[in-house]
């Protein structure tokens, strides 16, 4: 694998088609994340803009490898993240299988709790989308499990669950998931949600 500094000499051709200046859109589209996701690094000053007349956003080359550095969306960086997925229907699996693998993430999946201990322990995902209601383990159980293991440290874990009552929704992050999504959700909710937990 090449080097931060191989990738950045080598960025014209690697990292960035050959321009100086990119769209927010451009950018998004080259780091793998929404335009949301680049606007509102603009607005929180993290990523460095200026603007055309007509007040539109413009982002210089060494502005945007910068900014992809710093939050490890570098082609080498986005190609290696592996998200693991656990939901007992295949349906759900196989929608978010195909949503982030489109967006060059690796994709592994698990049907159930004990699978999923055996797999997170053996592919050391960077991000679990965890089901809470599993058909043979809790999925704070799973968690749990998870966060006792020295991978499971540094993975980060989003809860996807149907359960909204505050008391329940308290029992989850005590077992240690840096997030939650409840169900029902759209995909472009998940993607800012996922987004945000890789970005940490």
């Amino acid at each position: 694998m090449k080097n931060v500094h191989k990738v950045e000499s080598d960025a014209g051709f690697e990292v960035l088609p050959g321009k100086a200046i990119f769209s927010t859109g451009e950018l998004a589209k080259i780091c793998h994340v929404t335009k949301h996701t680049i606007i509102s690094a603009i607005d929180k000053g993290d990523l460095r803009v200026s603007r055309t007349p007509g007040g539109h956003n413009r982002i210089r080359r060494e502005d945007a490898l910068s900014f992809m550095k710093k939050h490890n969306l570098l082609p080498e960086n986005v190609g290696g993240i592996k998200i693991l997925v656990v939901d007992d229907k295949s349906f759900v699996r196989d929608i978010m299988e195909q949503v982030f693998e489109g967006e060059g993430y690796s994709i592994i999946h698990a049907c159930n709790g004990y699978e999923a201990g055996k797999l997170a322990e053996r592919e050391r995902p960077d991000l679990i989308l965890l089901d809470i209601l599993l058909p043979d383990i809790d999925g704070r159980d799973v968690c749990r499990h998870i966060r006792e293991e020295k991978f499971g440290k540094d993975c980060r874990i989003l809860a996807v669950t149907a359960l909204k009552d505050p008391e329940e929704v308290e029992a989850i992050f005590a077992a240690g998931i840096d997030d939650y999504i409840a169900k029902p959700f759209s995909i472009e909710q998940l993607r800012e949600k996922v987004e945000a937990l890789l970005t940490i």
